[in-house]
């Protein structure tokens, strides 16, 4: 044991990190290298035909290219082959792109095959640029005003992107030596060309409106007064774009004053400027012309079968799928309506509380007429799935519960104004008793949950206000008339007078109570109301009887009587003072505006005839032809 140098002995001290073996590399030369590496290989194929799975589609077995075969270049294909190929592709760019691999595939692309692939490209997706843009070119070749492309030059039309001009582009850059991008937001291309903004701005020649060319066949115009010089490429010496030349426009117009002799010379001059182009005679220039603008018909009719198929198809496709969908909710929503129905067994009212209207085409299929059902249950209608039998009955006792209310207060029989001395009460009264109905209140969008509780305050005048304040257009001008007017008032009066009464009483009251917006009349508005109403609809009354009664009146029946605009008589002309209206009307014979309401109240006789003279020659330019 170690010992101190006092010669006292040191304790040994033991370690608790075990000791790390050491690797002996000779015992990798034992191992079998080719098994290591053969267990390897399994597992790395194993991983990969793992992701391979994850990543292939059932339908990809299907497809052609995922079976063993052979390849073969496509210009070693027979040209009808290649041209078959070519008909398929709906894309100007993959045509531009494949035609111009080879020569040979550049001599297959036939104007044809360019039109139908502009025409055709995207129409799913409505992208019709390339559409609009031999579309314009067609314009020019219509007016037979610019050099006839070829199949090449069309194609290249179709996909420029820089303008053609190249060194003599306005907008070149210098420091990249490239012409000016063309604007792919524009899908013109002016003159048959593919210029750029700067090109056209500064590259032609303005013309007056007057000028003769424009209404004149064989001369090319950009926005009805541009004008360019025929392009000649540097390369090929081919001309392109405009067939006549500006300056021999201008001398045309000089040298001539009569448009028959202008005519004829420009049409020597654009006879000309074709055979100038090397390409064509007149005759070759219109045949070839015509052809492209068939192409170009025939294309568009059968690009618009193909749309009305495509829209056919997808409507049929929608329509299947929405009838199933309103099939499946409304066998829903009519297992929540028996329900519902069945939780109201016992509730007073329950037929008009279940009054409601079936739409079963529609997924807006059920919607109850009663606002506070309706409340009740819309968010239940509107999702069945969801929907609870809990939610139903909870939704069935609070209906219950406002008509139950409804019922106990005796709401129905209006007892709280029948025995009122108010007029004005006893003429709501009598329009809630004859010309309403429980289920007209009920439909209010104002017979809410508000409208319950009022009636549960013993609030119930308060309540009907402000239900009918909602209708007030009708509900409280017609109660004011049957109160003013009432049906023993005169035994000598006809029923009919009786009613005209009643219909000059609403429209004081709605020229009256006119400022006053939706549920903001109070009761004591009301019965202020009455009073001025009142009196106003007295002095309105009596001019209306003396206004019958005048001489003048009596003259206005007999004049030309045997005369009459359709059904409109002189006397239902004069009947119009029952009815007043009570806007400013303009009429053409007076040349100003005139209002029978201020007319009749004011006394004012001679322009309340002038304007029942002229109900009388004009009923549909005032509405009143019956």
């Amino acid at each position: 044991m170690p010992t101190k140098s006092n010669g006292n002995v040191e304790p040994v001290r033991r370690s608790s990190r075990s000791k790390r073996i050491r690797y002996n590399l000779a015992e990798d030369f034992d191992d079998d290298l080719e098994s290591m590496l053969a267990e390897h290989e399994r597992k790395g194929q194993e991983s990969r035909d793992k992701r391979d799975a994850k990543r292939s589609k059932p339908e990809d077995d299907k497809y052609v290219w995922k079976h063993p075969g052979y390849d073969i270049p496509l210009d070693s294909l027979p040209a009808l082959c290649i041209e078959r190929i070519f008909s398929y592709v709906s894309d100007p760019q993959d045509l531009y792109n494949l035609a111009f691999t080879s020569n040979f595939l550049m001599s297959l692309v036939t104007p044809p095959l360019v039109i139908r692939s502009a025409v055709f490209h995207n129409l799913r997706k409505r992208d019709t640029r390339h559409r609009k843009t031999l579309s314009n070119i067609m314009g020019y070749l219509s007016n037979r005003s610019i050099h006839i492309p070829s199949a090449h030059r069309l194609l290249r039309l179709l996909n420029a992107k820089q303008c053609e001009r190249g060194d003599n582009c306005w907008g070149k850059n210098l420091l990249t030596g490239k012409p000016m991008a063309l604007d792919t937001s524009l899908a013109c291309r002016p003159f048959g060309l593919a210029i750029c903004d700067k090109c056209i701005k500064f590259g032609t020649t303005n013309v007056p409106y007057s000028h003769f060319s424009r209404i004149q066949k064989g001369v090319a115009f950009f926005q009805w007064n541009k004008l360019m010089d025929p392009q000649i490429d540097p390369v090929t010496g081919e001309r392109h774009g405009s067939l006549v030349r500006v300056i021999e426009l201008q001398q045309i117009e000089s040298s001539f004053d009569s448009q028959e002799d202008r005519k004829e010379a420009l049409e020597s001059v654009v006879e000309r400027a074709i055979s100038a182009g090397g390409a064509y005679c007149p005759r070759q220039y219109e045949e070839k012309a015509s052809s492209y603008l068939e192409a170009f018909e025939n294309a568009e009719k059968e690009a618009e079968v193909f749309i009305r198929a495509e829209q056919a198809k997808a409507d049929k496709l929608y329509n299947e799928r929405r009838e199933e969908k309103v099939a499946k909710k409304v066998a829903r929503v009519r297992a929540i309506f028996d329900l519902f129905d069945e939780y109201l067994a016992d509730c007073p009212r329950k037929d008009l509380a279940m009054t409601c209207t079936w739409r079963e085409d529609d997924l807006d299929c059920l919607k109850f007429k009663c606002t506070i059902v309706e409340h009740a249950m819309r968010h239940l209608v509107s999702a069945p799935s969801s929907c609870s039998d809990r939610q139903i009955r909870d939704a069935a006792a609070g209906v219950k519960e406002a008509f139950t209310i409804l019922e106990d207060k005796k709401f129905f029989s209006f007892s709280f104004i029948s025995e009122s001395s108010h007029r004005y009460k006893k003429g709501l009264y009598e329009y809630c008793s004859t010309e309403t109905t429980p289920l007209t209140i009920m439909t209010s969008n104002l017979a809410d949950q508000t409208f319950i509780s009022l009636i549960e305050q013993d609030q119930m005048t308060k309540a009907l206000l402000r239900v009918f304040n909602y209708h007030s257009c009708t509900a409280l001008s017609r109660s004011f008339a049957l109160a003013v007017v009432r049906a023993n008032q005169n035994a000598a009066e006809s029923q009919d007078r009786i009613e005209k009464y009643r219909s000059l009483a609403e429209k004081v009251w709605k020229k009256k109570t006119a400022s006053y917006g939706g549920p903001s009349m109070t009761v004591g508005t009301i019965k202020d109301n009455y009073n001025t109403c009142l009196e106003e609809f007295k002095i309105l009354k009596k001019n209306a009887r003396d206004y019958l009664a005048s001489d003048q009146s009596r003259e206005f029946l007999r004049r030309d009587a045997a005369h009459q605009h359709g059904d409109f008589t002189r006397q239902m002309a004069l009947d119009q003072v029952f009815s007043p209206s009570t806007i400013d009307q303009y009429l053409p014979s007076q040349q100003r505006r005139l209002c029978a309401y201020d007319a009749l109240k004011n006394r004012n006789f001679e322009n309340l005839r002038i304007i029942h003279e002229a109900y009388f020659l004009r009923p549909n330019q005032y509405s009143l032809n019956m």
